[in-house]
């Protein structure tokens, strides 16, 4: 190792000690368990393995009464949800880019390969039976791309053998209406789950003044199918198809006038088919794991505006077409030894092809990509509570397409991940080092964006350098996690300003350094009442001329979370919660000195009141009714230059389950 990792690792020491006296009471690795009412946990195949993890009540999660999975994102530790120009929504982990965390579903990736992201306003909640939310790289099993973090959503199951149904409804300011269908049953050996949802809103307002945001409304249908069962005793095959449709509006980046993005995504549709198996071989030394998917998305973008977007589109106007067909393929082995230990084999594989038209009835490009991968990981326990996990990957990339534009270098780069722990009672230390790449995405290489971005097939891979040292432990109604970590990335890729045009460029950059240190805190000071408290400080910088001294794009100081919610069993409930983002510099084309402009912190607090009716002993109904607002102050909170998020919104709801 370099001397830089052993320095590393000091500063990393340095800044979590004066926590010590508080962390041997510690809890909450890096990983965040959501759990959505009345269902639990189905097995996920091929899903690495965790160091630890927190369950956030059912009771908290109910209280987002989320339509969508952007609105559960708030809820991970150090972690936020921005919406971009494009109109998309995107989860940021530790004040990393939305590219360096991978979203899941049943252990199937969602994020799109030709943006190497995903919007998660896009992802309806239908069938969701928990988020297991992961910061930092604990295993390479995670796959590749995933540098600061990665989202599993995982369908529930039910127990027991009698058939269940949940319906709810919601209206809201600015023709907001939901509506969602759940039903679980079993079927002999299968527990089987189907659901749907439909949502819509006409607009939302804009903090302070209330009036309506231009071209932000939405509207999406979704549907999900899903079969589980038990294989080989302890093992589990899991079969998923799930779709959703929708369109809605960009809302224009407000600093720029008549020369903003006067977009709408008239077409949003995408279906999934996928199946994952885990299963034990011969006498239960081997397990398997495999996983095979099949992903189609549709998109149109109709940038004319609003003096066109009525209007039937012309052969040649700007109207741009996308269809991406991505087929995913993973294979997994693990041996296990004895009590003490394991090693696991992982191969994946991903073949993504997308096809363009960025005219009405215009010529079609094409892009192709392959990325594979190549893991091997060992963990071994030997006595007095340690345990040291290695693993060593292998990450490969190639283009046979590149539409018009000259073809990019295929990428490879090493994948190295290094874990030392020590339980003493129910506390655990450990420190980690890593380092693993992530390779430009077909769009940040080859796309102009309808003439938004000047293409950059010169990029080169980015490579991430992190070191992690926490303390973890558990008391009986309270967990408390803390945890310092310093990254380094190599040739970080962001967007820059071209000087004399609204348009923007990808471009590597020398070196972002980010130290940052976190704490988490979740207490049940009652069986009706939870308390979260969490809080991330970082410092993100660019080096240039040899010294560390311009700021990183999109990547706030802090961010903070506060949350106290009271709910009976029977009767009534009471939450208010709190997000805060910290300043923060964000791109700007119209600042010609450096590109970016400086956003003020903000604090959006969101409240809520609800009635609930527990009849299910009696043979009846759970049913329960809430009313909430969000930006209870009606505070004006920037996503990015000119993109503020909603002012104030009421709404209310009926759930019923029997």
């Amino acid at each position: 190792m370099s001397l830089r990792i052993f320095a590393a690792a000091g500063l990393a020491l340095a800044a979590v000690l004066p926590l010590q006296a508080v962390a041997d009471t510690a809890a909450v690795d890096s990983t965040v368990t959501t759990v959505l009412p009345e269902l639990v946990v189905s097995g996920e195949a091929a899903a690495p393995p965790v160091p630890g993890h927190a369950r956030i009540s059912e009771v908290e999660v109910s209280l987002q009464d989320p339509a969508t999975l952007a609105d559960l994102g708030a809820l991970l530790p150090s972690a936020r949800v921005s919406t971009n120009s494009r109109g998309d929504r995107h989860l940021m982990i530790r004040g990393a880019p939305e590219r360096h965390v991978q979203t899941f579903l049943d252990g199937i990736p969602l994020n799109l390969p030709w943006d190497e992201r995903t919007d998660l306003e896009s992802i309806p909640i239908t069938g969701v039976g928990r988020i297991e939310g992961r910061r930092g790289l604990p295993s390479l099993l995670d796959g590749p791309g995933v540098l600061a973090g990665s989202v599993r959503i995982l369908p529930p199951r039910r127990v027991g053998d009698q058939p269940y149904t949940r319906v709810n409804a919601s209206l809201g300011d600015g023709g907001q209406v939901r509506a969602g269908l759940l039903h679980q049953r079993t079927s002999g050996d299968w527990n089987l789950l189907g659901g749907g949802n439909w949502s819509r809103r006409d607009e939302w307002p804009l903090p302070e003044s209330g009036d309506p945001r231009f071209n932000s409304d939405a509207e999406q249908g979704a549907i999900l199918l899903r079969g589980s069962r038990a294989v080989a005793g302890t093992g589990r095959l899991n079969l998923l198809a799930s779709g959703w449709s929708g369109e809605k509006g960009v809302p224009p980046e407000m600093h720029l006038g008549e020369d903003a993005r006067f977009w709408r995504y008239p077409v949003r549709k995408r279906a999934l088919l996928g199946g994952s198996v885990a299963m034990p071989l011969g006498d239960g030394d081997w397990d398997l794991s495999a996983m095979l998917a099949a992903d189609i998305f549709r998109q149109e973008i109709d940038p004319r505006g609003p003096d066109g977007w009525d209007a039937d589109p012309v052969d040649g106007e700007d109207y741009e077409t996308g269809l991406n067909r991505t087929s995913h393929v993973q294979l997994g082995l693990t041996r296990w030894l004895g009590q003490t230990g394991r090693v696991s084999f992982q191969g994946s594989t991903r073949y993504a092809h997308h096809q363009e038209s960025l005219v009405w009835n215009g010529p079609e490009l094409g892009y192709a990509q392959w990325l594979t991968a190549l893991v091997a990981e060992g963990e071994y326990q030997p006595s007095g509570g340690w345990k040291v996990r290695v693993g060593a990957g292998y990450d490969f990339t190639s283009t046979p397409q590149s539409g018009d534009k000259p073809a990019s270098e295929g990428f490879d780069a090493p994948a190295l991940n290094l874990r030392l722990s020590r339980e003493v009672d129910e506390a655990e230390f450990y420190v980690a080092a890593s380092r693993r790449s992530r390779f430009p995405s077909l769009r940040e290489l080859y796309s102009g964006a309808l003439g938004k971005f000047v293409p950059n097939p010169d990029l080169r891979p980015e490579q991430q350098d992190l070191y992690e040292l926490g303390l973890t432990a558990d008391g009986q109604a309270w967990r408390l996690s803390t945890a310092a970590f310093l990254q380094y990335l190599h040739d970080g890729i962001e967007k820059v300003a071209i000087s004399g045009t609204n348009q923007f460029q990808r471009v590597n950059r020398t070196e972002i350094r980010l130290p940052g240190l976190e704490v988490a805190f979740t207490w049940r000071a009652h069986p009706e009442v939870d308390l979260t408290l969490q809080h991330t400080v970082m410092s993100a910088r660019v080096q240039e001329n040899g010294n560390y001294d311009r700021p990183a794009e999109d990547r706030p100081d802090y961010l903070s979370r506060f949350g106290i919610s009271w709910q009976s069993f029977n009767g009534p409930g009471a939450a208010i919660d709190a997000s805060v983002v910290g300043a923060r510099w964000s791109a700007d084309s119209t600042n010609a000195d450096t590109g970016l402009r400086r956003l003020p912190a903000g604090v959006t607090w969101n409240g809520r009141l609800s009635w609930r009716w527990d009849r299910r002993d009696q043979g009846g109904l759970n049913t329960e009714a809430h009313l909430r607002v969000d930006n209870l102050f009606d505070q004006w909170v920037d996503y990015q230059t000119g993109l503020p998020g909603p002012g104030r919104v009421f709404s209310g709801g009926l759930s019923v389950g029997f």
